[in-house]
């Protein structure tokens, strides 16, 4: 007879304890909004949940990649726009310079400014974001750029101490784009080009010489192709902005995507799972119900 009685109660033990599985399992979901919160709880589901997890985390790695390349163009394309207003200026001074109508003292005027202009020019070259020189390559700790005063020198007018280092950020699997330009590409004519610097710095010693002939020849033309060269790297930023433009917009839809499919995997139906929490609360109480009599039952009889 004891037998039975233990084997009732151990029953009626086991009842208890799967009830009360299942109750605190509910309760789980309903406090973390998730279906999936132990391997146990749906190991495929798991194991896919953590495989969405781990897409998700390259998309927004992607993402971030991108929208930092896209604030460099931005800040490259501002610069460069900086730059051909200076140029466009130095322009409009060697016209009005190369007349014949120019006096000499108004000659040495417009010199000091373009002298001014080159300033801004080395100023606009030594630009930095974040405490990094963007025109320096590699060389991001210190001014690309140095002024040169002896025209012997021949780093004259501005001798360029960055590198050709060419920063780079994936965007995707195999997707790799380039976020800065180098000093030598752009102000030094490196490459094929010409030297910004020094066309400049020409054009301020004939402007204050009068030296007409070359104001309106070569020193017009180098200038021109100055700010054509400007214009050239302006519209391949363009064409970087827009290429990062639509693979934001692609991370973005992907990173939707995935984390639609991450809620379907092992977010709960919040009505569903406050429905079987109160059931399982109801079975619970059930369960330990039946169990206090099953105990209580035993032990009458045993002390029959």
């Amino acid at each position: 007879m004891r037998v039975t009685n233990n084997t009732m109660i151990d029953k009626a033990i086991r009842n208890v304890n799967g009830a009360f599985r299942r109750y605190i399992s509910c309760q789980e979901k309903v406090a973390s909004g998730r279906s999936i919160n132990r391997l146990s709880d749906d190991p495929h589901g798991a194991a896919r949940a953590v495989r969405l997890r781990s897409v998700l985390l390259g998309v927004e790695q992607y993402r971030r990649n991108a929208e930092t390349a896209e604030t460099a163009v931005r800040m490259y394309d501002d610069n460069l726009n900086k730059v051909g207003n200076i140029l466009n200026r130095v322009r409009e001074l060697v016209v009005r310079g190369a007349t014949d109508s120019a006096t000499p003292t108004e000659r040495e005027a417009m010199a000091v400014e373009v002298h001014e202009l080159f300033d801004e020019l080395v100023h606009a070259g030594n630009a930095s974001h974040l405490g990094a020189y963007m025109y320096a390559g590699y060389k991001t700790g210190g001014s690309p750029f140095e002024a040169v005063a002896d025209t012997s020198d021949p780093g004259w007018p501005v001798k360029y101490v960055g590198d050709s280092g060419v920063n780079r950020v994936e965007v995707g699997p195999g997707l790799t784009l380039d976020t800065n330009l180098t000093g030598g590409q752009v102000f030094m004519g490196s490459g094929g080009g010409v030297n910004i610097f020094e066309t400049v710095r020409q054009i301020e010693q004939h402007l204050d010489g009068s030296n007409v002939t070359e104001l309106s020849g070569s020193d017009l033309s180098s200038l021109d192709e100055s700010i054509s060269h400007i214009l050239k790297f302006r519209a391949e930023l363009g064409g970087r902005g827009s290429r990062l433009e639509l693979v934001i917009n692609r991370l973005e839809s992907d990173s939707v995507s995935v984390t639609e499919l991450l809620s379907k995997t092992e977010d709960v139906d919040m009505a569903e799972a406050i429905m079987r929490f109160a059931e399982q609360g109801v079975v619970y109480q059930a369960a330990l119900a039946a169990a206090a009599k099953s105990v209580q039952a035993g032990l009458l009889q045993y002390l029959k």
